[in-house]
């Protein structure tokens, strides 16, 4: 019966005793950070004497500085205040022992350690592997990097990255232009995470002076910003001159434009091809509606070049009746013709004796505006032609056809005779 109780004794210990104390070992890092709101993930592993027989189940428990229990392997027998934050993400029976604590608040700071209870082999608590967790208000600062300074149609490679420690949730990217978007993860040491977004896109002229903007978000809802403005070279596009109408006689200032990066020169060119001044504004003096000419203007930078469309001043001045203007018989019907030059186009009318006539018909062409005047002109030998703008007037005195308003009275009667 001794006999009998000594190897059952000896069995016991065999079954339960570590073979060696510093086989109970477990990986943990000394501290992680976690920020405010969102999840840490403290990597665990755990290590024990190798029993004769391996043990079937385990249970895993992790305890707070205050040997509280904050999570339990049997959900069941984690506290309420705890029990839908925290989680054992890995596998016990494969030494795993990782924790994740999430919705993080200011009341899980302090220290933690991990305890293992292999049913029919023993319990033991690493309580000389604990771990520090600390609170972080804001998010870690982003590095991102890009090449600022690069030219049209350019392959642009922008990276955004951030380390963190909740990898069971890694934080999200959005970048504020469109291109080629890929997210990857990468594990650090000591419960860092290093989560990195790489955008790639062509440069265009219309990113140029803009913010190229990485937003991360974290789980939990906090989000940082980080932008940094593109310099895009590109060459002369847009080139046109600018000026103000000019009355003759006067100086014409020209202006050319254009957009381009870097800033362009400009040269002005007449018709023909011919170079006329180089600088952005060129001065025209004494301008007359004769002898103005057509010019463009050429954009020139170390990207490219291109012109304006070719342009011909517009030269103001008052009325010019024309000597071609005249009154004739056509068919018994007399008709008077004023021509006149202008622009602005004029108002053209007639007087008769002292009656102001409006012209019967207008017809403008560019900037000759003809009135035409028929009605009864009875013994009038003259009709006066009166032109006006805004910058003036001219008349002109036109002679009637002989025996006109006979001709004229003939017309009416015969139209009008029952």
């Amino acid at each position: 019966m001794v006999l009998q109780w000594s190897l059952f004794f000896m069995y016991i210990c065999i079954k339960v005793t570590p073979t060696e104390a510093s086989s109970w070992t477990a990986a943990v890092p000394s501290s992680v950070k976690g920020l405010l709101g969102s999840c840490v993930v403290i990597p665990c592993s755990y290590n024990y004497p190798e029993p004769q027989k391996s043990p079937q189940t385990f249970t895993g428990i992790w305890y707070n500085n205050d040997n509280q229990v904050i999570c339990h392997s049997d959900a069941s027998q984690t506290p309420a205040q705890f029990w839908s934050r925290t989680k054992l993400l890995g596998d016990l029976s494969k030494k795993n022992c990782s924790l994740m604590i999430d919705k993080l608040t200011r009341r899980d700071e302090g220290t933690f350690h991990f305890r293992i209870i292999m049913e029919a082999y023993t319990v033991f608590s690493y309580s000389k592997n604990k771990i520090s967790v600390s609170v972080i208000d804001e998010p870690n600062p982003t590095d991102f990097s890009v090449q600022e300074e690069v030219k049209e149609g350019q392959t642009v490679s922008a990276s955004c990255s951030v380390f963190h420690s909740c990898p069971t949730y890694p934080p999200s990217f959005h970048w504020s232009h469109s291109g080629e978007q890929h997210d990857q993860t990468q594990k650090l040491q000591n419960g860092q995470w290093n989560a990195t977004s790489t955008l790639t896109f062509r440069s265009n002229r219309s990113d140029h002076n803009k913010p190229l903007q990485c937003s991360v978000t974290y789980h939990g809802g906090k989000q940082r910003v980080t932008s940094k403005t593109l310099k895009v070279k590109y060459a002369p596009v847009n080139v046109k001159v600018e000026y103000q109408s000019v009355n003759e006689g006067e100086t014409a200032h020209l202006k050319c434009s254009s957009d381009a990066n870097p800033v362009s020169s400009y040269e002005w060119h007449n018709e023909s091809g011919t170079l006329l001044n180089k600088g952005q504004t060129y001065t025209m003096s004494n301008v007359s509606r004769h002898s103005i000419e057509s010019v463009y203007c050429t954009a020139v930078n170390e990207e490219g070049q291109d012109r304006s469309s070719t342009m011909k001043l517009n030269v103001l001045y008052p009325p010019d009746i024309r000597t071609s203007s005249k009154c004739f018989s056509e068919d018994d019907v007399v008709k008077c013709e004023c021509i006149v030059e202008s622009r602005p186009p004029s108002m053209v009318h007639f007087v008769l004796g002292d009656r102001v006539l409006q012209s019967t018909s207008i017809e403008k062409v560019g900037s000759v505006t003809t009135g035409t005047l028929q009605t009864y002109f009875g013994s009038f030998k003259f009709v006066h032609c009166l032109a006006n703008n805004t910058l003036g007037n001219a008349n002109l005195t036109l002679l009637l056809p002989a025996n006109a308003g006979g001709a004229q009275g003939r017309r009416q009667h015969q139209t009008w005779a029952p």
